[in-house]
This record gives structure tokens, C-alpha cells and sequence, in this order.
């Protein structure tokens, strides 16, 4: 393809919580060697988490978003961000409903995150909500900036 003079577009690549520990490594190697502007850590699940597993709808077909997302996706982002040893921006997505929630991202490697189940039900309100929890979490443990927080549970 052709582009501007501003070059291509950033691309980000959006990766799957359900993925092996050999699928991890092997998208953090070719992330680091294509130098990709990001990777969005994660998108929605086929499994259903032990949390969901009793409510009568949790066998329909698709893939599940929200809360019980956050711990696998949580987890899933802070292998990425040792595997790709911080070299790549991480944006944090899955369960976040709260600054708290958005914190525990950023200490596992997120530089972002994403909204999507959270902003859905909680509208526009959430992100001022988020926000200022947020810049609470970062008070209390002593960091200036979000970027200082970043990967804190990985190091």
C-alpha cells in the first residue's frame, strides 16, 4: 500500500485471553520484530470462568466480556508485558469498571485501557468516576504519574 507522508497508521493488534502460553510468546516475537505500535490485551473469552458458569445463559455460544474477563485478562497482559519486556505499548482492556480496576491494569503493563462493557453500562459518568479513583491509587502508593506505575508488578 501507499501512504502520506505521515506513513501508515499505527496498528495495534488485538489479542485473545484463551491463547497458550506458546501462542503468547510467539506474538510477543513477532510483535517485537515487526515493531508493532501496540498490542490490546484482551479481547473477549470462548471460556466461561468458574463465576459464570452457573447462570443458565453462560452456554450460549460467544464470546463473554466484562468482569469475568478481568483476572484472565489481567493475566494475560502482564505475560505480555514481560514477554515483550515493556518494549511495546500494552492497552489493558477487559472488566474494567473502576479506577481501581484500570490501576490493577497499569501495575500489570497497561500504558492504556479500554472501556467497552464497563462504558457500556455505566455510560459517560464512569471515566470522570475512573479517573478520579485512579489518580487516587497513584497517590496512595506514592507515584507521580501513571507512566511510573506501569508494569509495578512485573519488575
Amino acid at each position: 500500500m501507499q501512504w502520506g507522508e505521515e506513513g501508515p497508521p499505527p496498528l495495534l493488534v488485538k489479542i485473545a485471553p484463551d491463547l497458550s502460553k506458546e501462542d503468547l510468546e510467539d506474538i510477543a516475537a513477532v510483535a517485537l520484530a515487526l515493531r508493532l505500535d501496540g498490542l490490546i490485551i484482551s479481547n473477549t473469552t470462548i471460556s466461561r470462568p468458574d463465576v459464570v458458569k452457573q447462570n443458565p445463559v453462560s452456554a450460549e455460544v460467544g464470546g463473554l466480556s466484562g468482569k469475568p474477563l478481568f483476572n484472565m485478562s489481567t493475566h494475560v497482559l502482564r505475560e505480555m508485558y514481560t514477554l515483550t519486556r515493556g518494549k511495546i505499548p500494552l492497552i489493558g482492556c477487559g472488566g474494567i469498571n473502576s479506577g481501581e480496576d484500570a490501576y490493577k491494569k497499569i501495575r500489570s503493563g497497561a500504558t492504556l485501557v479500554q472501556l467497552y462493557t464497563g462504558f457500556a453500562f455505566g455510560g459517560p459518568a464512569i471515566i470522570p468516576k475512573i479517573k478520579a479513583e485512579l489518580s487516587q491509587c497513584l497517590e496512595r502508593d506514592g507515584f507521580k504519574n501513571i507512566l511510573e506505575a506501569v508494569g509495578a508488578d512485573c519488575k
